[in-house]
């Protein structure tokens, strides 16, 4: 505080004054061993939401690495997936510097680059190309925006690894959550809890220690089952003071949930991975509550929903009917064959048949004649069910093909999700189609949160709830108005 003044915003010109919870990111970060005189830490994480100041903190910390570390010709990188971002930590670091008389006095800030006269050492950034990076000698790293990095971790591998002609090398990553289990910062996110060191949780603050390798990850992040429309919890994983008056918080929130953007909340202001795997439906009591006798209605179209597990051992087929603002859903589900353990896929055929005499209004209209299809419309996975789709599309059926990619399966994943949430699905209290909801779990993908499959061999089946959401995806379609004759009046004379 200084030597280091604020560039941007409000606290222009004003000193960098750190908050309670980054002095004691950075006294840790900077721990020595009394014995060695060397830090513990050489490799340090921050997960953080967005604006809580992690590239100002980057950006000073930089600063400190070139001047105030003692190495001789320290070598200070910036990094990131792209340059501009990298560009905007070391801007800020050149700004730093030309704000402040005593940095001035010991360090030479030029466009792209920092040099210290007094040690023979350079700041500068770096563009994201890995490969091209080794070969360097860096005493410090500051690698921004992690989430982005696509390239496998060759960069940051080829940063950390290259400090070995270092005493006491440091590397410091900031970054806002991405996509689960893809890329370096899932990676070291994941190395949190099945790595070697411990891991210290204080509600939204998580806390890996791993003295032994040198390695040390702060992470603030909202849990799994938080509630993401309490602004207590938006306080707790944002720590950063001006934030807590509600106002920037609040008017994000408002803003993204009225967009339906509820996963750019999550992963930019509580900083959840997307991807993440986790149960379905949270309030089961909420299915519970969704319990009724409405039966189906042979004069209203319907839709119908087919799943079938990639073994072949577990099969559902779902009626969905919207009456209403309510949608009304009854399921079968099949028994496998003893004799060879799996579903018979004639038997899938032969109920799949009869649907269409029964429920014969159309749901939807052929793209080419635009003329109405009559009977439901039936959706599926080729992939699981390819032979059965093709047999009764020859005899005439509507089929559907649905896979289980997130840009077929998340909005109609989401719909369900909230009709059962709001009371406005119907079910008749089928206990194994409350077994297939209660197996079933979710990822958030940057498009919404999707349905996932029972894994292969798994003893807790879903396909009937996956069936449930394709069927209410058909049964939501817009019907087509089927015209009805009227008979003509009597014409007298």
């Amino acid at each position: 505080e200084r030597y280091v003044r604020h560039t941007k915003g409000r606290w222009a010109g004003k000193p960098l004054i750190f908050e309670a919870w980054q002095r004691e990111f950075w006294w840790e970060a900077l721990e020595f061993d009394p014995a060695t005189g060397l830090r513990i830490y050489n490799e340090v994480g921050l997960g953080i939401p967005r604006k809580n100041t992690k590239s100002t903190m980057a950006s000073a910390g930089g600063i400190y690495m070139l001047d105030a570390d003692g190495e001789n010709e320290p070598e200070v990188y910036v990094a990131a997936a792209a340059r501009a971002q990298a560009g905007i930590v070391m801007g800020q670091s050149i700004s730093m510097v030309r704000r402040s008389p005593l940095l001035l006095d010991r360090l030479k800030p030029y466009r792209y680059r920092i040099e210290c006269p007094r040690n023979g050492g350079v700041m500068r950034s770096l563009s994201s190309e890995g490969a091209l990076q080794h070969g360097l000698s860096p005493s410090a790293n500051i690698i921004a925006e992690l989430e982005a990095h696509k390239d496998n971790g060759e960069l940051y591998t080829a940063l950390t690894t290259g400090t070995g002609a270092r005493e006491q090398p440091f590397t410091l990553w900031i970054s806002t959550a991405g996509i689960a289990g893809a890329g370096i910062l899932a990676d070291l996110y994941e190395s949190m809890f099945s790595g070697t060191g411990t891991l210290e949780v204080r509600g939204s603050l998580l806390i890996y220690r791993d003295r032994v390798n040198g390695t040390l990850i702060y992470w603030y992040g909202a849990p799994r089952d938080a509630d993401i429309e309490d602004p207590a919890v938006w306080f707790a994983c944002n720590p950063i003071s001006w934030l807590h008056d509600g106002k920037y918080l609040g008017g994000q929130f408002a803003k993204l949930k009225a967009r339906g953007a509820l996963l750019e909340w999550r992963r930019y202001h509580l900083n959840q991975f997307l991807g993440t795997e986790d149960t379905w439906l949270k309030r089961p009591e909420a299915w519970g509550d969704c319990r009724g006798d409405l039966p189906l209605n042979v004069a209203l179209p319907i839709g119908v929903g087919i799943d079938r597990s990639p073994d072949g051992e577990h099969a559902a087929i779902v009626v969905a009917q919207r009456q209403g603002d309510r949608v009304v859903v009854r399921s079968q589900v099949f028994a496998p064959e003893s004799a060879t353990g799996i579903v018979s896929t004639e038997a899938i055929r032969a109920v799949l048949r009869k649907l269409r005499p029964t429920y014969p209004l159309p749901q939807t209209t052929d793209e080419k004649t635009k003329r109405p299809i009559p009977g439901p419309a039936f959706a599926l996975d080729r992939q699981s069910l390819g032979e059965t789709a093709d047999t009764l599309a020859e005899d005439g059926l509507n089929i559907v093909d649905m896979p289980m990619t997130a840009g077929t399966m998340t909005p109609p994943s989401m719909t369900t999700f909230e009709l059962i949430t709001t009371g406005r699905l119907v079910h008749g209290d089928d206990p194994i189609l409350a077994e297939h909801v209660a197996n079933t779990t979710a990822v958030l993908t940057d498009r919404g949160m999707k349905v996932t499959r029972s894994k292969h061999g798994s003893t807790r089946p879903n396909v009937a709830a996956v069936a449930m959401v394709r069927a209410v995806a058909m049964a939501l379609l817009e019907a087509p108005k089927v015209f009805v004759r009227q008979p003509r009046k009597a014409v007298g004379f």
